[in-house]
């Protein structure tokens, strides 16, 4: 048997076995119902006393009891059970070596008892139980608990006080006193001693953690080390996490953490998620503070080629992350993104959000929608959250859209404008800043059938620049507009045959398309690029109206774009293979360019092709752009997930920029979890610039995964520049039903590689 199939079957059996065989309760009632005696002799030795003698039971709605011998008092509904103990209640099993009860106050006490709960199998034993049905808690004397599968249980054993702990399970929390409170979900213990195979690694005077998964407790510490560039040696980390379950719509988590020679952190996070109706919202607020002790000594620190500079000193350092998405019904939705900092350097000194500790900049924006039957609207603010080294970035202080379209059968009319301001929120730049609207009138009529599709539409699009008086105006004008029409005749083909692969039945298409697009010349030469470059490398491009994106160009063409694509589908339709081919012939000279650049005057663009694979266990896709010269590749795309089995992957993002120019840029996202064993999992992540044989990120993880218990240990290191690295180290280990963690390094690979 594999190491995989091994594993599966482990997975099946992770929860712990029943300690004794479930046994059917009766439902509870609030009518009278009759208690049902059995056993293999009844004696009553005296009037309203009942004994009960082999194989004996009570049954009554709630409650199941087994033993060998019960003494059963009818009037004051009292019994006393001895030998093999069991009691059933829809939510918990209990054995013991002896046992009493209580009908009228609804009590019980059991002696050298074990218990689980049902439906979670979660298992102790304790010296004595003292049950209270009406107030639903249980009182546990010297009690254990786990979550662990039980291995070479005799049922009733207990260990005596002071002896060594069994071997039977990979952890177990010991207690002096063990309440177990049903109303409230919780459990409350009392000197607790947290043992990890028969090692006591934790104590606390005071303990509760949740019988559900969503409750307040204390989750899973993390540990770790972090190298900035002003450290020699890597400084440790502990994260201290405390959740809390406010209400079933909203929570909050707060951690503590604790970093070597900067002093304590304190990060709070909440959740809220309400819906009423058609109205919907939900949000997460993040909150970061610290007293810095090292940056208020040393101050900030920065690079300057490979040497490090001190800067202004601070204390406060925090930062501030809202994330949140609402529906306001009636058509109104809203977006927020939105972080702050108090320094460009917080992420890259701190251990928190990782996915911003070396970047330069991120996006953050708030934005309000309107959205009814043919209309749709926006409004939002775009800006860029400044980190170490950012670049000058335009921001859009606002925009406002509006789209409308409507439809006349084939023929088809849509309208978008929109008005963006375009600022830079520093006050040393040297850009020129503006009021852009754009009205795109747009008159299209359209053919769509099975075989083919054609297409014929006309575009104007109309621009106006209101330039402001910041002294970086470099167009000569304070307003200036001009108009661009755009004509485009678009036309495709879809032929079909079947054929059979072995014993498979498949569909394969071969799909031409061509498009004429004619775009007369206008002079846009001294506008000023706001948010306009190339396009980035996609198939598609090929049939764009526009070669830049966009709109402060507007690229003149007269043009044929041709493409042939195949694809080779299953007889239910989902796409297998995938291949295709494309190129554009220019009828006349392109004219516009980008500040700086020259203007293509090839008649012939390069290659383009595509190239698809899609199954169960295989993703891939890539985009190539080949020389028309020599047919050398120039830029490329590709992405793939292989799932070699089901536990074992492979991701790869590769990019390839001007092959064999002088600003050639090649670089390889690579990540792979392998399971070792039935237990051990390997992780590892290279992120790789083979232009400049640099290593901009590497990470490898090891984990252990076990029924009941996991932990995992890695290693990162990120280049910051010029050859400095920061290095990180992070452990964790996690006692499954006990608390739970962030999240594993496979989920970390999935959302890096963007899969």
């Amino acid at each position: 048997m594999s190491a995989n199939m091994v594993h599966a079957a482990e997975l099946l059996n992770c929860q712990p076995q029943w300690i004794t065989s479930p046994q059917s309760v009766p439902p509870e009632s609030d009518s009278e119902q009759p208690t049902d005696l059995e056993a293999d002799s009844l004696t009553q030795p005296q009037a309203d006393v009942y004994q009960l003698s082999g194989s004996a039971f009570i049954k009554q709605p709630g409650l199941v009891v087994l033993g060998d011998e019960i003494l059963y008092e009818k009037l004051r509904q009292r019994a006393q059970i001895f030998g093999q103990v069991e009691f059933h209640r829809e939510d918990l099993i209990i054995t013991a070596d002896q046992a009493s009860f209580d009908d009228q106050q609804k009590t019980a006490q059991l002696i050298q008892t074990r218990y689980q709960m049902k439906p979670s199998r979660a298992h102790g034993h304790a010296r004595t139980i003292d049950l209270d049905k009406q107030q639903e808690i249980a009182i546990l004397q010297q009690a254990t608990f786990t979550t662990c599968p039980i291995q070479n249980l005799s049922k009733g054993t207990v260990p005596a006080s002071g002896e060594a702990k069994s071997d039977q399970v990979a952890w177990e929390l010991e207690f002096e006193n063990l309440e177990i409170n049903n109303q409230t979900r919780r459990v409350y213990g009392k000197n607790t001693v947290l043992f990890f195979h028969d090692v006591p690694v934790f104590y606390t005077p005071y303990f509760d953690f949740p019988l559900d998964d969503r409750a307040t407790g204390l989750l899973i510490p993390e540990y770790g080390s972090y190298k900035s560039i002003t450290d020699d040696t890597n400084r440790f980390y502990v994260k201290l996490p405390y959740y809390f379950n406010l209400a079933p719509n909203y929570d909050d988590t707060l951690t503590v953490m604790y970093m070597q020679n900067r002093g304590p952190v304190l990060e709070n996070e909440f959740r809220y998620m309400e819906k009423s109706g058609n109205v919907r919202h939900q949000a997460e607020l993040t909150l970061t503070a610290l007293n810095d002790a090292q940056t208020a000594k040393d101050g900030l620190a920065y690079l300057d080629g490979n040497e490090v500079v001190y800067g202004d000193t601070i204390e406060q350092r925090w930062r501030a992350k809202l994330l949140a998405s609402q529906n306001w019904g009636h058509g109104f939705s809203s977006n927020i993104l939105w972080h702050e900092t108090s320094d460009e350097n917080f992420f890259a000194d701190i251990p928190v959000e990782n996915g911003y500790r070396t970047v330069t900049s991120t996006p953050r924006y708030a934005r309000l929608n309107y959205r009814q039957e043919n209309l749709q609207a926006y409004a939002q603010l775009y800006s860029y959250l400044r980190l170490r080294d950012a670049p000058v970035n335009y921001e859009k202080r606002p925009e406002i859209g509006l789209l409308y379209n409507e439809s006349f059968g084939d023929l088809r009319f849509d309208l978008s404008t929109e008005a963006t301001e375009f600022d830079v929120p520093l006050s040393n730049h040297s850009k020129p800043e503006a009021l852009r609207t754009r009205l795109v009138p747009e008159l299209s009529y359209a053919i769509n059938q099975s075989y083919g599709h054609l297409k014929a539409s006309v575009a104007a699009n109309h621009l106006n620049y209101a330039m402001h008086d910041n002294g970086n105006n470099t167009t000569g004008k304070d307003n200036f507009e001009y108009t661009v029409m755009q004509y485009a005749l678009n036309g495709g083909l879809v032929f079909e045959r079947n054929f059979n692969l072995g014993e498979q039945t498949f569909i394969q298409t071969l799909e031409p398309e061509l498009q004429y697009l004619h775009v007369p010349y206008v002079n846009q030469a001294f506008v000023p690029l706001f948010d306009t470059t190339n396009k980035s490398l996609h198939f598609s491009n090929l049939f764009s109206s526009n070669r830049f994106s966009g709109y402060d160009r507007i690229g003149d063409t007269t043009q044929v774009s041709a493409a042939l694509t195949s694809k080779i589908l299953t007889q239910a339709g989902a796409p297998f293979l995938e291949a295709g081919i494309g190129q554009i012939f220019y009828l006349e000279d392109r004219q516009v360019s980008l500040t700086g650049t020259e203007p293509d005057t090839a008649e012939q663009s390069d290659y383009f092709m595509k190239l698809g694979l899609t199954t169960p266990d295989v993703y891939f896709y890539s985009t190539s752009q080949f020389s028309k010269e020599d047919t050398e590749l120039v830029n490329a795309n590709s992405r793939l997930r292989w799932k070699l089995s089901e536990d074992n992957k492979l991701l790869l993002n590769h990019t390839l920029y001007n092959n064999n120019l002088p600003d050639a840029k090649a670089t390889l996202s690579a990540g792979a979890t392998f399971r070792l064993s039935p237990r051990w999992e390997v992780g590892t992540y290279w992120n790789y610039d083979f232009t400049n044989e640099v290593r901009n990120e590497v990470q490898h993880a090891l984990r252990y995964d076990d029924c009941c218990w996991a932990t995992e240990f890695s290693v990162e290191e990120t280049q910051l520049e010029n050859g400095l690295y920061n290095y990180s180290v992070q452990f964790f280990i996690e006692f499954k039903g006990l608390s739970t963690t962030g999240s594993s390094f496979k989920q970390y690979l999935d959302n890096k590689l963007n899969f």
